[in-house]
């Protein structure tokens, strides 16, 4: 047999590129139907597409059309023209938001710190799992990412499950499994009321209105519509220490010894400050010719509220102080610390003189201030005295709070006394000297003796 004249080449299989429709001729299929199929292989990932015809060549000119179209406009275009029918139902279909997922869309619009929206979630997830049951065993603490897990089962949860019926019941059944104790039930209701409250800011109208324009699709009503935090006891400021005696003695033991304490006390219950305005607090800010210190956004840090920015007075002998310790200081800073200030901590408020305040508060402890934030208990005695001096729009301005019920209720201590005296009722006035033998009055005279009634005898003081 004498052998083929043609090459190999020759007699090879004709191959076409993709471009070219006879390609497809051998990769085209049909399925349970007479209509073709196609699988396409292209950017990484493999996808089957229906050609809807019966006929070969036209489902191989298909096939080339569709690879075309994915070489030049991409996936998402090639679908919305070769599979309109998916791309419709996908934009239909609405995904049911999960507790994780809405906390994340609001961290990203909300406006304020992020160690205030950290607090927020927190409280949130917490009533999540309060609300399924969810308790937390060893497995959360592992310290290979269990507490993730434990809070990936948390943010599982369907947003449309949290009715503001159940919170409601979640808010009674937590009250009641305090036990009969007023006070632990008092407690119970703080509690609770911090929790809601501070879930129903995540769902404030300034982070709905941001959400509004995503395509997040919440559900109605909202975990949280209607739902009233509870009615709380009174929280009015009671001071409990001698702010006098306190004063003398940081003087005595802080001015000289301790410098650093010593100014951030005098801060605190001098002008009033937070901590965190402590911390940052520049040289700069004072305004030693006016005797002023002004509170104001830095780029060392920023404020509380925009109520916080304003123009502090000061006594002449605090800002005769503070000039002689600007000239003897070789920081930016009124409070000298050898920490970065330029850094910065997403989760936690993170101060670069954290070491001074915590050697205060300690000290502030040694003298008997008891309070679960003794260095707040300054400003709070700062803003008791200015009530008592100048009255309590002169306290709300000083303190910078943006209404007076929170100075009323939370932050000034009422020093006068309001007692009635009780002696001079029960005491009747003295009895007018006769006049000819008659009573002054012009009653006739009698023979009985009237006897005062003695208050020492009621036990009354007189």
């Amino acid at each position: 047999m004498k052998p083929d004249p043609r090459s190999k080449a020759q007699m090879a299989p004709r191959r076409f590129p993709k471009t070219d429709a006879r390609y497809w001729l051998k990769k085209v299929f049909t399925r349970s139907n007479d209509s073709y199929h196609c699988q396409i292989a292209f950017g990484g990932k493999q996808e089957r597409w229906p050609l809807k015809t019966s006929n070969r060549e036209t489902a191989a000119t298909k096939a080339r059309d569709i690879y075309l179209s994915l070489v030049a406009d991409g996936y998402d275009a090639t679908r919305a023209k070769f599979k309109p029918w998916e791309v419709e139902a996908e934009l239909n279909r609405v995904e049911k938001v999960t507790v994780g997922h809405y906390i994340d869309a609001a961290r990203v619009v909300f406006p304020g710190k992020a160690t205030t929206f950290l607090s927020y979630e927190r409280k949130f997830r917490f009533l999540v799992a309060q609300l399924a049951s969810m308790k937390a065993d060893k497995s959360k603490f592992d310290p290979l990412e269990g507490h993730k897990r434990f809070r990936k089962t948390i943010e599982a949860t369907l947003l449309e499950t949290i009715t503001p019926q159940r919170v409601e019941q979640w808010r009674l059944n937590y009250i009641k499994a305090a036990g009969r104790s007023p006070a632990k039930q008092q407690s119970a209701r703080v509690t609770a009321a911090s929790i809601i409250q501070n879930c129903k800011a995540l769902f404030s109208k300034k982070i709905l209105k941001e959400l509004r324009h995503t395509a997040m699709v919440l559900p109605s009503p909202l975990p949280f519509d209607g739902v009233e935090r509870g009615k709380l006891p009174r929280a009015r400021y009671r001071s409990k220490v001698n702010i006098e005696q306190l004063a003398q003695d940081a003087y005595a033991e802080l001015r000289e010894q301790k410098p650093e304490l010593f100014k951030v006390f005098l801060l605190a219950l001098g002008a009033g400050l937070r901590r965190g305005e402590i911390d940052t607090l520049t040289w700069k800010q004072f305004n030693f010719r006016d005797g002023t210190l002004s509170i104001e956004v830095t780029e060392h840090g920023s404020l509380k509220t925009d109520s916080s920015a304003e123009t502090i007075d000061l006594s002449a002998d605090v800002a005769n102080y503070f000039q002689t310790q600007m000239q003897a200081s070789n920081s930016a800073f009124v409070i000298s610390s050898t920490a970065d200030p330029q850094a910065r901590s997403p989760h936690w408020n993170r101060y670069r003189g954290n070491a001074h305040f915590k050697a205060l508060i300690d000290w502030l402890r040694s003298k008997g201030v008891s309070d679960r934030n003794p260095l707040h208990v300054l400003r709070k005695e700062f803003g008791s005295l200015i009530n008592q001096q100048f009255g309590i729009f002169a306290a709300s301005a000083a303190l910078r709070h943006s209404n007076l019920t929170i100075t009323r209720e939370h932050y000034v201590d009422r020093r006068e006394r309001i007692a009635l005296d009780v002696s001079k009722l029960l005491t009747p006035p003295a009895t007018p000297a006769p006049v000819n033998g008659k009573p002054a009055n012009g009653s006739p005279p009698t023979d009985q003796k009237e006897v005062p009634i003695q208050a020492a005898q009621l036990g009354v003081a007189a």
